[in-house]
């Protein structure tokens, strides 16, 4: 349940609600600061196996890659999505910026999908009703006398 009372749902796009504090490196502020580390990032819901599997794939990446944050990986465990090699800097200059977009194209893609998927399924359903009803009319045409 949300904060709201409603169910949250892979229907609902997934983002990152907040960062968790509690988990960052205790040297942060410091003059003994890693320059790099892992920031986890809390999602606004649980996230589904073809969204893991898109968040963690090849393309993200890629796509990271391009957009200039060839060191950073992302991870994602429970509800959580483990932003490696980065900074709490790195993500306000822009990174923060590119997860967020990348998670909402992810969620079209998925939702695009599973749409696809939907509508093949109605489709097949369709022709199996069809098949079956041309069944019992050849059926109902036999008469044993």
């Amino acid at each position: 349940m949300t904060a709201y009372g409603e169910l949250a749902t892979s229907e609902q796009p997934l983002r990152l609600a907040s960062i968790l504090t509690s988990a960052l490196p205790a040297l942060l502020g410091t003059s003994q600061a890693p320059t790099q580390y892992t920031v986890p990032a809390v999602f606004s819901r649980q996230v589904s196996v073809p969204e893991k599997t898109a968040i963690e794939g090849p393309e993200t990446v890629r796509r990271l890659t391009e957009r200039g944050y060839p060191q950073v990986t992302l991870q994602v465990s429970d509800r959580r999505l483990l932003i490696g090699r980065t900074s709490l800097e790195q993500l306000e200059d822009g990174l923060a910026h590119e997860i967020a977009l990348t998670l909402t194209d992810i969620g079209r893609a998925v939702a695009r999908e599973r749409d696809e998927r939907a509508a093949a399924a109605t489709a097949r359903q369709s022709v199996e009703a069809d098949r079956a009803v041309d069944v019992q009319r050849s059926v109902d045409r036999i008469v044993f006398e």
